[in-house]
C-alpha cells in the first residue's frame, strides 16, 4: 500500500511540473559549481538509477549564454627570460653528392693511415698523436695553421686548445662552424722545443725541412677537399702556402689567387692570410684586423654580413 501511494505521489509531481513548464515560464536554477576537487572541465558522470531524471524546463544554447561575454583565446605564457634568437646567416651549400662524399672519405682515410705511421722526420718520433685534419670534405673554405700544440697532440685533432676555441668563435661570428669548413695544419705532428709531449708551453714553429717533409700530405688533402678558398693562419702558414711571401704583412689584406697546378686542381684557389688565433691571444689588438680579413673572406664567398660587427 505504501509503495502504491509513493508512485501516485511521484506521477502527480511530474504532471504538475509539465504543466508549469508548457509556456517556458519557469525559472532555471543557477548552475551549481563543481566541487573543488574536480576540474571545471571534467566530464559529468552519469549514474544509472531506477527512476529517469525529469526533462529540463528550458536550456538556452551555449552560444546564447555566452553571447555577452568576450571570447579570450588562451595563449602560452613564456618565462620572462625566454627570447627568440636572431636567425643566423645561411651557410654555403654543400655541393658533393653521396658517391663523391664516399670517395673523398676513402681517399682521406688512406692518407690518415699513412700519417699515423709516418716517421719521416723527428716530429713523428716524439709526438703522441698526429693532428691530421677535421671538418667537411666538401667545404668551400679550408683553414690552415702551422702545426699542432700540446692539446692537439694529446687529442689528435687540430685547433682544440685555447687557440682553437677562439677560431670557433670567429667561425660562429661568420655564420659557420667546424662542421662546415675543413681545418688542417702544414705539419701534422707537434713541434716541440724539448722532445717531451707532456710539457706545456713547449711549442715552437716547425723547421723548413719538417714542413717540406709533411707538405705532400697537406697538398693531397687540399686536392681531395677542393676548396674554393684557403685561409692561411699566421706567418708560417702564409709563407708556406704563398710562393715568394716574405712575411704575413706582405700578403695580408688582399685576395691572392694561387695557381691551380700547385694543388693539382682544375681551377685556381683564392687565399686570404690573417693572424693565427694563438697570436690573438697574445695580442688582442690584432683581433680587429683579423675580423677585417674575415669580412673580406665573407664578401668573396657571398656570405651575409652579421648585423653586429665587432
Amino acid at each position: 500500500m505504501d509503495n502504491e501511494f509513493k508512485e501516485l505521489t511521484r506521477d502527480a509531481r511530474k504532471y504538475i511540473a509539465a504543466e508549469d513548464c508548457e509556456d517556458y515560464s519557469c525559472s532555471r536554477p543557477a548552475p551549481i559549481p563543481p566541487p573543488a576537487s574536480v576540474p571545471a572541465s571534467a566530464p559529468a558522470t552519469v549514474r544509472k538509477t531506477d527512476t529517469p531524471a525529469p526533462e529540463p524546463c528550458y536550456s538556452a544554447p551555449a552560444e546564447e549564454i555566452k553571447a555577452d561575454q568576450p571570447v579570450v583565446e588562451a595563449k602560452p605564457v613564456l618565462p620572462a627570460e625566454t627570447s627568440i634568437p636572431e636567425p643566423k646567416p645561411q651557410s654555403p651549400a654543400i655541393t658533393c653528392s653521396v658517391p663523391q662524399q664516399w670517395d673523398k672519405e676513402a681517399e682521406m682515410e688512406k692518407i690518415r693511415q699513412e700519417v699515423s705511421g709516418c716517421q719521416k722526420c723527428q716530429l713523428g718520433l716524439t709526438r703522441l698523436n698526429p693532428a691530421f685534419g677535421v671538418g667537411n670534405l666538401c667545404a668551400k673554405v679550408m683553414f690552415i695553421g702551422e702545426g699542432p700544440g700540446y692539446e692537439e697532440d694529446h687529442r689528435g685533432e687540430p685547433f682544440v686548445g685555447k687557440a682553437g676555441q677562439l677560431l670557433d668563435k670567429i667561425l660562429s661570428a661568420m655564420g659557420l662552424s667546424r662542421e662546415q669548413v675543413y681545418i688542417a695544419n702544414i705539419v701534422k705532428c707537434h713541434p716541440m722545443i724539448t722532445p717531451n709531449p707532456n710539457l706545456r708551453g713547449n711549442d715552437r714553429p716547425p723547421y723548413p725541412e719538417e714542413m717540406a717533409t709533411c707538405r705532400p700530405y697537406l697538398d693531397r688533402q687540399i686536392a681531395i677537399v677542393k676548396p674554393q678558398f684557403i685561409v692561411a693562419l699566421g706567418g708560417v702558414a702564409s709563407k708556406a702556402l704563398v710562393p715568394g711571401a716574405k712575411s704575413l704583412s706582405s700578403v695580408r689584406g688582399r685576395v691572392i689567387e694561387l695557381p691551380n697546378e700547385i694543388f693539382g686542381l682544375r681551377e685556381p684557389v683564392k687565399l686570404i692570410a690573417t693572424y693565427h688565433p694563438a697570436a690573438l691571444l697574445r695580442n688582442p689588438n690584432w683581433k680587429k684586423d683579423t675580423w677585417e680579413d674575415m669580412k673580406l673572406l665573407m664578401r668573396e664567398m657571398g656570405l651575409p654580413m652579421p648585423s653586429k660587427q665587432s
